[in-house]
């Protein structure tokens, strides 16, 4: 069903965006990476840094020398994004009865998704994978602790395999060849917000509850608490936790998108990662 975004039709699960950043033209365009010029260390904003990225993705899975450390593309460009509190503060979202909140910022429902992640203080994620090609993480406020898992066919369990904390500015990448993994807020009272970009988008993943079970895992629905800077509907009366962006009515033209194709979630565990 192809339908145009308002206030009052959002999806919980869009699988296919034509965003009115695609539509722009910057006249740096030539001189990003997106660009083919991973040597630059030009800044780009949240809006360059999109129109970019499409190309960069297909540009590294055509490239056979494409690996996972410095010269990656993907994880270049997601460095050079120099993104500041007044462009992410509208897609920015707390409840303190949750974990943690999932807010889409921007989608092409092929190449990409790009979501903010925000963090109550003492709170974490369950261990999951990512099928995907890979899942970026990038700290914007606060910090964050990663533990990664790989399965112990042996013993049917999931060994611990790292444990980092991550501080603002920080990128992380994991994919499955490399492991699982739980991510959450190490501090008692101060929370935090990361941004992670998912390559290819999807829908479903798996999640395990207690590592010490590896075959007793259980699937988990990809949902979203806002879309484009605005509370899903079922959220659309938020108690006085949840702290709403500042700017949630302003600018939003430059970044929701100009034609949604829309399918709501299929029925399934409504555990969220």
């Amino acid at each position: 069903m192809s339908v145009h975004p308002s206030p009052d039709h959002l999806s919980t699960s869009p699988t296919s965006v034509v965003s009115a950043l695609n539509e722009r033209r910057f006249h740096r365009e030539k001189h990003i990476a997106g660009c083919d010029d991973l040597s630059s260390n030009l800044s780009l904003g949240l809006e360059e840094f999109l129109h970019a990225l499409p190309n960069t993705i297909h540009s590294a899975h055509s490239d056979l020398g494409h690996c996972d450390g410095e010269t990656d593309p993907i994880a270049a460009l997601f460095r050079r994004l120099d993104v500041n509190r007044s462009e992410w503060d509208r897609f920015e979202f707390f409840d303190s009865s949750r974990n943690y909140t999932r807010n889409l910022i921007s989608t092409d429902g092929d190449t990409y998704t790009l979501i903010l992640l925000c963090w109550n203080a003492g709170k974490e994620s369950p261990i999951h994978d990512h099928p995907c090609d890979g899942c970026y993480m990038r700290v914007l406020e606060g910090s964050i602790r990663e533990s990664r898992y790989f399965r112990n066919e042996n013993e049917d369990k999931l060994d611990c395999t790292a444990d980092e904390i991550f501080k603002e500015g920080d990128l992380a990448f994991i994919k499955d060849s490399i492991g699982y993994h739980k991510i959450g807020n190490p501090t008692k009272d101060i929370p935090a917000v990361t941004m992670h970009l998912y390559s290819p988008p999807f829908q479903r993943c798996q999640i395990w509850p207690d590592p010490s079970h590896a075959s007793r895992s259980s699937s988990a629905s990809m949902c979203y608490y806002s879309e484009y800077g605005r509370l899903i509907d079922k959220w659309l009366e938020p108690s006085s936790s949840i702290r709403k962006p500042k700017a949630i009515a302003t600018g939003l033209e430059n970044l929701a998108p100009s034609v949604v194709q829309m399918l709501h979630a299929s029925s399934g565990s409504s555990e969220e990662v």
